[in-house]
């Protein structure tokens, strides 16, 4: 996804539930993936956290835009009750200064970091993935040494494209030390590279602590949560019996991205999710 490159450079239609689940209702704790309003955020950051606060949303990962510095936001974001777990930080810059990412997760109070995509460059044969996956796994363990998780997040090319008859998804879930390595799985790529999301969840449970929910349109575009063809109460119960706790809503294009973080969020408090047993 070229933009974000150069950017960064539930129950319902889920079933009935069964006796003795584990309730995990998170309809209070949505997030918000702060690059659905770049163009908000940087024409008033201030203004921007406070409007997505108002809307309910009480987490935001950040990705790229961090505000006039790190004090000041982090002052923000305790003003408006807002927290950041997560913060999204290129493969490039994790390979060539894990630390000020590191640094940076600190001070905004984030427990995970997560490497967001790969140029092309990087992937083209199963040795360049057999490289990745050993860095990933590098970085992951000096981010443990650091009191945080380093998590991957996918598009579409991990899944849609193969090296040598293996999917790319496949090598690292493969690859890289489980120890020190988790994922984010972005439900829309994954859809888009003909993966079901709350399958791929299931069937990976120790793998995944932090989930994008983007909704995709019958013609394969952006819309927001609930107006398109996602389960999202099979991938809530999915995600929640997994272990993911961190949901951050996300659509990468909007004409009006305020009114679309809000039509998504008034869509998923409605929702009542639950984690079923595993």
């Amino acid at each position: 996804m070229p933009t974000r490159r150069n950017f960064l450079r539930a129950v319902a239609g889920a079933g009935v539930l069964r006796a003795g689940a584990a309730h995990a209702d998170v309809s209070h704790n949505i997030g918000l993936q702060l690059y659905t309003v770049r163009d908000p955020l940087t024409s008033d950051f201030e203004a921007t956290l406070r409007k997505i606060a108002r809307l309910g949303y009480r987490e935001v990962e950040f990705a790229g835009i961090l505000g006039p510095n790190l004090r000041s936001t982090s002052n923000l974001l305790q003003r408006f009750g807002l927290t950041a777990p997560s913060l999204h930080s290129s493969y490039s810059s994790l390979r060539k200064d894990a630390k000020t990412a590191f640094d940076t997760a600190h001070a905004l109070g984030a427990k995970f970091v997560v490497c967001p995509w790969l140029d092309q460059s990087e992937r083209q044969t199963v040795d360049d993935w057999k490289r990745v996956s050993e860095n990933l796994s590098s970085i992951g363990e000096l981010a443990t040494h650091h009191g945080l998780t380093l998590a991957y997040h996918n598009h579409d090319f991990e899944f849609s494209s193969v090296v040598d008859g293996i999917r790319p998804f496949d090598l690292l879930l493969g690859l890289t030390d489980e120890r020190f390595v988790k994922f984010e799985l972005d439900v829309y790529w994954a859809k888009k590279g003909n993966v079901d999301p709350a399958a791929f969840l299931r069937a990976h449970q120790s793998r995944f602590r932090l989930v994008h929910l983007k909704d995709m349109a019958k013609d394969g575009s952006f819309t927001e949560i609930g107006n398109g063809i996602l389960n999202f109460g099979e991938i809530v119960v999915a995600a929640l019996a997994g272990g993911v706790r961190h949901f951050f809503v996300e659509q990468d294009y909007s004409k009006d991205p305020l009114e679309s973080i809000k039509t998504s969020i008034r869509y998923l408090q409605r929702q009542k999710w639950s984690a079923l047993p595993i």
